[in-house]
Order: C-alpha cells, then structure tokens, then sequence
C-alpha cells in the first residue's frame, strides 16, 4: 500500500471511528454533533438506511452538483440518526456526498426513535421564487421560472418541463445573481396582454436572447409587438407567432419559444410567411 492510499485508509478508519462513538452515545440520549459528513460517513449511513423513501436521482444529481461547485449551503438541516442506529434523514445528502465526491460541513443529531422519521420535511418546501422574494427580487416566480429557461438554454439550448434537468435552486439564484439582464428583460416585458401570447417567463427569454443577439431596442420592439399586435400585416411573422400563441394554449414552453425565435428570425430577414414549423428539440440560432 503507496503512502497516500495509507493516508486515506487512516482517515476513513477515523471518520467511521467517529460515527461509531456517536451512534454508541446516542442509544442512552440525544446527541447533536457539528462535524462534516465524510464520504466514508456517508456510505456507513446509506448502509444503515432500511425501510427509507426511494431515492430521487434527480434530487441527488443536483445536491451534488452544487456540492462539487463548492455552493453547496450549510443550512442548519440535520443527519437525523435513530436511537437504533438507522438513518432517519438525509440519504439525498449523503447520496450526493458520495457522486460528488467532496465533504462537506453538517449537523448530526442521534438519539432519536426510529418512528419519528414519520414526522420530517412536514413543511413547506422553499422554492429558488421564495428565496428571491426574501432577497427583495418583484415578480419572483416569473424571474425564477425565466431564469430556468436561461440556465437550460445555456446547458443545451433548450428548454425542458423534465424533473431531471432542471436547475437547482442555487443554480437559479447564481444565474440571476450573475447577470442583471434577466431582471431588466422581465421589468420590459409587458405585463398587460403577455400571459396570453406566450406568458411573461417565456417571453421573458426571449428577449433576453434577442437583447444579447441585437440590442434591447429592437428585441423591445419585437416582443411589444408579439404582445400587443399593432400595426401587423398580413403574412407578417410576427402576427403568425401571435395568432398560434394566442389559439394553442398546450404549446411547451420550448415550442412556444422555438415558434417566437422562428418569427424573430424571419422578421429579422424581411420575409412574409404563411407558417412557421415547430420542429422540437435544440432551439434555432437566432438571426442579427
């Protein structure tokens, strides 16, 4: 055995050493702990987790990620471990602990009986719109939603209604955080007459995208005209984008915007259209 694979044996030897003291403390009390949650730790309590709720890998996938990025929150949420020695909650964190493969800081709290796992996460669940609110963010479900299609479309160009792809509520408030255009393209948007021609959120992306290909002026004036319908002639894409959002109300939101970047790119080349496909998938490039 090479000097570092030692290094390593030593530290889980220690780590696990640290978790069975615990575990024999808390069979007589309660015993909260500060420590970090090891991936030697993990992998002993994902061992010692009987009888648990099925494991979401999407839920995990994202703990993880934000965990490798360092983002990851210490929060005050607890490792709750039974009197018996089982795992009452956290598997989604130590699961993540292990894919990420990092340590990170947590709270232990062992001791109590094993059917009071029952009881936890009776709460309302946080949402990233939540967290905006408290961070003083208008419009925060709209803003969240528009920046989930933003960080999609930046992972691959598109937008997704799919669980496992979605954004973890950090990555949401990093990508807001990291660019004030986001903020700036919902507050363009108009809130009169937009819910019905695309939604605000979606419309939203959009000018987002078309302000960063083209300039606020022109993407303004786009999205006023999706919006309110002024001054459109016959065959102008726009008016087609218009008429198909307003009569397809079950387009996706990555349908609905595939069909506005069709007719911003149209409008943009000075074309007249009878139609506009939706094709699916990756969304088109889209024209200066």
């Amino acid at each position: 055995m090479n000097k570092i694979m030692h290094m390593q044996a030593a530290s889980k030897a220690k780590d696990l050493e640290w978790l069975d003291d615990m575990l024999l403390r808390a069979q007589s009390r309660i015993v909260t702990r500060a420590a970090e949650l090891t991936p030697a730790i993990a992998e002993a309590l994902i061992g010692l987790n009987p009888g648990n709720r099925t494991v979401s890998a999407a839920t995990v996938e994202k703990y993880a990620r934000d965990m490798a990025a360092g983002a990851w929150a210490a929060n005050g949420e607890s490792i709750i471990i039974s009197r018996c020695g089982l795992l009452n909650d956290g598997q989604h964190r130590c699961a993540a602990v292990i894919m990420a493969g990092v340590t990170i800081p947590a709270i232990f709290v062992a001791g109590v009986e094993r059917e009071t796992r029952t009881t936890v996460d009776q709460g309302k669940a946080r949402t990233a719109a939540d967290y905006l609110s408290m961070n003083g963010h208008k419009d925060a479900h709209r803003l969240s939603a528009a920046a989930k299609y933003i960080w999609q479309f930046g992972q691959r160009n598109e937008l997704s209604q799919q669980t496992h792809f979605a954004p973890t509520k950090i990555e949401v408030m990093q990508t807001i955080d990291g660019d004030p255009s986001i903020a700036a393209s919902l507050a363009a948007v108009p809130k009169k007459g937009a819910e019905t021609v695309g939604g605000r959120s979606v419309l939203t992306f959009a000018r987002w995208a078309m302000s960063r290909r083209s300039g606020t002026d022109d993407a303004d004036d786009f999205i006023s005209a999706l919006v309110h319908g002024h001054n459109l002639a016959p065959r102008d894409p726009i008016l087609y984008a218009r008429n198909r959002l307003l009569a397809e109300k079950r387009l996706t939101p990555n349908e609905k915007a595939e069909l506005i970047f069709r007719a911003w790119n149209a409008h943009r080349r000075g074309q007249s259209v009878a139609t506009l496909p939706i094709k699916g998938g990756p969304l088109p490039r889209l024209e200066r």
